[in-house]
């Protein structure tokens, strides 16, 4: 009787586990779409000239990823704008930030648009520094007033009023935050499932053993602690998951602020024990 209650027991984890690992596999493709997403926002707001939105979410993903490939895209974005100057700097600085990691393709390529940028500003402010002026023109001679009427004073000039143009607002899309947040709630939800289901079997088998006549027995021992710690387990990745999923969610509600921190919750698992891990770039 004992050995079918185990049998259906396993049965029952290998179900729960088997439900449990794609739930987690599918949070690391839901925050790849959602990057896939931002850069193909930001790659049609360079080409739209909205060279403000398209490098503020470029510099999102480089404080995400830390991948210098992000700076050379704004690099390219400003160039693409021609705003040379910010480009040249960028490029200056992607060769600054992947300093020993480049192959020789990429540096040269690097090179070769700050040399070009160069060039480009150079053209530019020597087209507005010299610019044609055009020809005075010799104002007509002043008419003599009659004999005894006053000379009329001349009108003043009315100023003109140059209003600059508005710079839109960057917009982040974080649709894909949001998914993300809600599926590794869903999975820390199974995850506590699971530990549940395994504390109650460790509370059976203890059970089992102290009213059983002969029921204690060193593998039934050593089953019970499995079941135990894997159930710790359950608790702290559910646990993990359910607060990674709250701040996933949140930080996709910010669609209008832009963010310079990156924060992450990462789960620990030891020996008897379980945990969790904050960690985060500035």
């Amino acid at each position: 009787m004992s050995q079918n209650r185990g049998r259906i027991t396993r049965s029952l984890i290998l179900k729960a586990v088997v439900a449990v690992v794609p739930m987690l596999l599918a949070v690391a493709p839901a925050v790849a779409a959602n990057r896939q997403v931002q850069e193909r926002t930001a790659r049609k707001a360079c080409l739209n000239g909205d060279y403000a939105k398209g490098v503020s979410i470029l510099s999102d993903l480089f404080v995400d990823t830390k991948d210098p490939t992000y700076i050379f895209n704004q690099g390219r974005c400003f160039e693409q704008n021609r705003r040379y100057e910010d480009a040249g700097s960028r490029f200056e600085e992607y060769l600054r930030v992947a300093e020993g990691r480049l192959s020789p393709e990429d540096k040269a390529a690097a090179e070769k648009h700050i040399a070009s940028c160069k060039e480009a500003l150079a053209e530019q402010q020597g087209k507005t520094s010299t610019p044609t002026a055009p020809q005075p023109l010799s104002p007509p001679p002043p008419t003599a007033p009659p004999m005894g009427q006053a000379t009329p004073a001349p009108e003043p000039s009315t100023p003109v009023l140059v209003q600059p143009e508005p710079q839109p607002a960057p917009v982040h899309d974080r649709k894909g935050l949001r998914t993300a947040g809600i599926v590794t709630a869903a999975v820390g939800g199974a995850a506590l499932v699971t530990g549940v289901l395994l504390n109650l079997k460790v509370n059976s088998m203890i059970n089992e053993m102290q009213t059983t006549p002969g029921g204690y027995s060193p593998s039934k021992e050593n089953d019970r602690k499995t079941y135990k710690t894997l159930a710790w387990v359950g608790y702290g990745v559910g646990a993990v998951c359910v607060a990674t999923g709250a701040i996933l969610f949140g930080v996709g509600l910010k669609s209008g602020e832009s963010s310079s921190t990156s924060l992450a919750l990462l789960p620990a698992v030891g020996p008897g024990q379980a945990g969790a891990l904050l960690t985060g770039g500035f």
